[in-house]
């Protein structure tokens, strides 16, 4: 039954990502505040509703996890998870930077990613086979080894102590690490699984954002946190995924921001089930 709900999958974010062009293109684009620094747009509610109709049609008693309406992981069976965008910001700006991004579980494991820019028609996917694809080619994380040539993606919120943003920043300076916060976290850790970045780390995503990215980055090979282990389904988690030529120093040169404790031990609420709030 896997291999029906991948096919759904790559049917649906199409779909969505010609909602998102469109909706890129809008000057009239209608945008929303949900809190200080979290937008939600009309294409955010559009595309996941039209997810949404989709998987309950085609397999009603699946569970669903989206980040404008909210939902829970079933314990066992399949249950999918929806960022319609990632991003928001960049987007409600007009900025190149967003995403759109779709997991499916299978008894709380994922077992398949897809994440799609849509801007420029770049689809990451890996299936239950545990191989990272771009646009059906394999690809692979970087293999640069040197430190002082690595671009680390970085992540903050405001679901955790803000200081710890500034000390991230700083122990990578010291280290000779470059980094780059691009407002994208889920295309980010796509772009750790196709080599572009070498690491990604955010000390707390919800589980929208970080279950698919996780899952291309370590099927092209990245080490990652455990990070539905770490309860990130219930309550998100930290996240992290580095090429294994780096992984250790980079976590030895970083704070304890892996096992930092976010703020809200819960997923931002204000942003799953929105509406029905």
């Amino acid at each position: 039954m896997s291999d029906e709900r991948v096919a759904l999958a790559q049917e649906m974010v199409a779909s969505a990502g010609e909602i998102a062009r469109r909706a890129h293109a809008d000057a009239g684009l209608k945008i929303t505040s949900k809190g200080p620094g979290d937008l939600v747009s009309e294409t955010d509610f559009a595309i996941e509703t039209m997810m949404r109709q989709a998987i309950g049609a085609a397999f009603p008693a699946d569970g669903i996890i989206g980040e404008e309406y909210g939902g829970a992981a079933l314990g066992s069976g399949f249950t999918w998870l929806i960022d319609p965008i990632d991003g928001t910001v960049n987007f409600a700006r007009k900025l190149g930077y967003f995403c759109i991004s779709l997991a499916i579980l299978k008894d709380s494991r994922p077992i398949a990613a897809l994440v799609l820019d849509p801007l420029r028609d770049e689809l990451f996917h890996a299936g239950p086979d545990g191989i990272a694809r771009l646009n059906g080619t394999p690809i692979r994380v970087a293999m640069e080894a040197d430190f002082a040539e690595i671009v680390v993606g970085l992540g903050f919120s405001l679901r955790h102590d803000a200081g710890l943003n500034g000390r991230i920043i700083d122990d990578l300076t010291r280290a000779g690490a470059e980094h780059r916060r691009l407002g994208a976290g889920a295309l980010c850790l796509a772009h750790v699984a196709a080599g572009r970045l070498d690491a990604y780390v955010e000390p707390h995503m919800n589980a929208w954002d970080a279950v698919g990215g996780l899952y291309l980055a370590a099927c092209a090979g990245a080490v990652t946190g455990d990070y539905v282990g770490a309860g990130g389904l219930e309550h998100g988690a930290p996240v992290f995924a580095a090429s294994p030529q780096i992984s250790e120093r980079l976590l030895a040169v970083l704070p304890a921001l892996i096992s930092g404790t976010p703020l809200h031990r819960q997923n931002e609420q204000r942003s799953a089930g929105f509406v029905a709030s």
